[in-house]
């Protein structure tokens, strides 16, 4: 087979993926990888490796992302690839970081930082500031959080990079909102909903308007969390990420339920049968269908 149909095989993988079909999408993601390697094409490989890794992750799958993200990390050192070697590294930062490893984490990020500074990748140096702000915020070090993602958010733009800018103000925004900083946090979602349209990546898009969402509820804005979370929703739909619609319209369900109760019932419903597709039994059979 061509590295053609390894990028096919690659894409349905990704699509499987996103519609909640697991098994399908992991064997599409071993299956990709083989071809490139047949194919003797080592940056495909590593490529498709990072996905199998980045699946993995999701799915609480520790040992095989670290797997998958060790043996992608070897490939870009073949390759002189210092920017998917620093991408790895960073990987392997944050599996560390979910495992409650923060020392190793803090190892990795450092190390990725070095590979980044080396080639003057700024966005890269954004990244590792990004990932060192999550791992701030979550041992409560929220003045160090700040100050990593907004060193993040300087690198970015002196990039050039708006779709880095968006994930940083999305960890900002949500930052904030945890401190009970509303306005910035609704300026943050607000900031980086524009910037995730015009780098065209939809599911961060979608996040950023389902985060603003939160913040309305929590400030008692129901029309406006409403607008905000319908928006996430029909985003979500369009990219066929059914697992994240389901939340979405569960969501929507609870806020709407006091005004309008027949539009709740029936995003409890559609969310039930999205459960279902995706195979979370367990999920669908929490939600009370009338």
């Amino acid at each position: 087979m061509t590295d053609c149909a390894a990028d096919t095989v690659l894409a349905q993988a990704e699509s499987q993926w996103l519609a909640g079909e697991a098994q399908q999408a992991r064997e599409g993601l071993r299956r990709a990888r083989m071809l490139f390697r047949q194919g003797g094409d080592a940056a495909g490989e590593a490529r498709a490796l990072t996905l199998l890794g980045d699946f993995e992750a999701e799915h609480d799958h520790w040992d095989e992302a670290s797997t998958a993200y060790a043996e992608a990390r070897v490939l870009y050192t073949r390759l002189g690839d210092q920017h998917g070697q620093g991408a790895m590294l960073v990987r392997l930062g944050r599996l560390a970081q979910g495992r409650a490893r923060l020392a190793e984490a803090e190892q990795y990020y450092q190390s990725a930082h070095e590979v980044y500074a080396a080639v003057g990748d700024l966005s890269g140096m954004a990244h590792v500031d990004t990932r060192r702000g999550h791992l701030a915020r979550d041992q409560g070090r929220h003045d160090f959080a700040l100050d990593h993602y907004h060193h993040a958010l300087d690198l970015y733009r002196r990039a050039g990079d708006t779709l880095g800018q968006a994930n940083v103000l999305r960890g900002l925004a949500s930052l904030h909102r945890r401190l009970g900083h509303a306005d910035k946090a609704h300026a943050d979602f607000e900031q980086a909903r524009t910037l995730y349209a015009e780098a065209g990546d939809v599911l961060g898009e979608a996040a950023a308007c389902r985060g603003l969402g939160h913040l309305l509820r929590q400030l008692g804005d129901h029309g406006g969390a409403v607008a905000a979370l319908d928006a996430a929703r029909h985003l979500y739909a369009a990219m066929g990420h059914l697992k994240a619609e389901a939340e979405t319209r569960l969501e929507l369900a609870e806020d709407l339920a006091p005004s309008d109760p027949a539009k709740a019932r029936a995003h409890r419903k559609h969310a039930h049968d999205l459960f279902v597709r995706v195979g979370d039994g367990e999920q669908a059979a929490s939600i009370a269908v009338d």
